[in-house]
């Protein structure tokens, strides 16, 4: 007979170094792609003398230069803009509709948006700007 080798005694510690590396991993991703998802539109507004704050509770309309309507940071399509208008109007028809247009857009596009707020009866509509740099 051959003598039995001793039995190691089993091992029941959780090994949780591969799980810390992969938090670690997730955890620098997310802090990467964060910032990314956190950034808005790029819309550069024109100057006015007259800038003032925005209402708290408003409808944000953006219009990018490549002619992208967003309503409230989400992207809508033209034809959909009266439904989503008509629909705000009934909620609260004192709704002030803030209007974000690239200083590069055509006018007419945002007075075709201004004109579409009206007309679903969101009256208190303004235009969104940049305070005016002083010039040196």
């Amino acid at each position: 007979m051959k003598p039995r080798r001793p039995r190691r005694a089993l091992n029941t510690d959780v090994n949780v170094t591969s799980l810390v590396d992969v938090m670690m991993v997730l955890l620098i991703i997310f802090i990467l792609v964060a910032p990314i998802l956190s950034q808005g539109i790029d819309v550069k507004l024109p100057q006015a003398s007259s800038a003032s704050a925005e209402p708290d509770k408003s409808l944000h309309v953006t219009l990018a230069k490549d002619g992208q309507i967003f309503l409230d940071g989400k992207p809508i399509l033209l034809q959909r803009v009266d439904d989503e208008f008509r629909s705000r109007a009934k909620e609260n028809p004192d709704l002030p509709v803030v209007v974000e247009g690239d200083e590069k857009l055509d006018y007419g596009n945002v007075m075709d948006i201004l004109d579409r707020a009206r007309v679903a009866g969101l009256t208190r509509v303004s235009l969104a700007t940049e305070p005016r740099q002083e010039r040196p």
